[in-house]
């Protein structure tokens, strides 16, 4: 709890930075150090038998490094150490938002269910990138031609397997908010999940996928742009039907993402990697109601971090934890 400024949601930020090597806020790490500071360093402790502990340290000289008990450490391995799911203001658009917003939720929980994935997303996202420039420079050779193919297969191989794990979570998570939204937030219209993948081709695997790519690269070329891929695939979520992002209101597109996020939430316990939740402005847009309803979910799960302005409306969290955060201290030298 702590009024605007305090430091609540930088709080979140660290944690979220030990875990996954990013910041939820900041494009680039440079922006977290304090007023331009040289350097800065976050330190998590998680767990007990066990303990694991989880640090980054980024300078403007070198740069990041991050470690899990002492050693450097892939972003898998973190995950592993301290599953983690947020819900901050960049996810008040996971309903009504671009497609892009949707995508980022979905494949984070991808890549907590399955870290291997993170290899085929980073090297399907260089590959669009490259295609990207290709298509850019124009030019019609054989030579052109041949690249682009080279490209495609690449794009086809990590296409399918995302569009594979796309569309099973998604089936996972419908069945989930279904059944929560059926017991907890029964005052809200049936919800459903919808993955519409591009092309409609990368549902039937690498082969079918390649045969469409190949099968768009004249008019690629001609526009000078890819026309399809997964970086266009599109996950609706709909209301009674509809589309909610063009029905729900501001409170309840709130309640609907939150509901997401525990779906998200119980399938990785499911799984066995109960995450660590961080919910920015937890109670911003809900009723009391519906805040009482949210700290019934989410108290549910054992490592738990919420924020807010507001602490009169949560007489249902009498049994959390309530620390107020009224200022950040001052970090040590060279520090933050």
């Amino acid at each position: 709890m702590g009024p605007n400024g305090a430091g609540k949601t930088t709080l979140l930020e660290a944690v979220y930075l030990a875990a996954t090597g990013r910041s939820f806020r900041a494009p680039r790490l440079e922006l977290c150090a304090r007023n331009g500071g040289e350097r800065f360093l976050v330190h998590a402790e998680v767990g007990a038998a066990p303990r694991r502990c989880l640090e980054h340290v980024w300078t403007r000289a070198t740069g990041s490094h991050r470690s899990l008990d002492g050693k450097s450490a892939r972003l898998p391995e973190q995950l592993m150490a301290l599953p983690l799911l947020v819900w901050t203001r960049a996810e008040s658009e996971l309903v009504a938002g671009p497609p892009a917003v949707r995508r980022r939720f979905f494949d984070r929980g991808l890549v907590q269910l399955r870290p291997a994935l993170w290899s085929s997303l980073g090297r399907f996202e260089r590959a669009l990138a490259a295609k990207r420039a290709l298509l850019a420079a124009g030019g019609s050779s054989g030579a052109t031609a041949r690249e682009l193919a080279s490209w495609n297969e690449l794009l086809a191989r990590h296409g399918a397997e995302i569009a594979a794990g796309r569309a099973q979570l998604v089936a996972e998570l419908d069945a989930h908010l279904a059944r929560l939204r059926a017991t907890s937030f029964d005052d809200l219209p049936e919800l459903a999940l919808r993955y519409r993948p591009s092309p409609p081709a990368a549902a039937a695997g690498e082969a079918a996928l390649r045969e469409a790519l190949a099968a768009l690269a004249p008019e690629e070329r001609r526009r000078r742009q890819p026309l399809s891929g997964a970086q266009r695939d599109e996950i609706e979520i709909l209301w009674a039907g509809g589309e909610a992002r063009r029905i729900a209101s501001a409170g309840e597109r709130k309640a609907v993402g939150l509901l997401l996020l525990v779906a998200l939430a119980e399938r990785l316990r499911d799984a066995g990697r109960e995450p660590a939740l961080l919910v920015d402005d937890a109670d911003a847009e809900l009723d009391h109601g519906r805040v009482d309803k949210l700290v019934a979910l989410v108290g549910r799960f054992e490592k738990l971090l919420l924020t807010s302005s507001r602490p009169e409306v949560w007489p249902a969290a009498a049994g959390f934890e309530t620390v107020r955060v009224d200022a950040l201290p001052e970090p040590s030298a060279g520090a933050s």
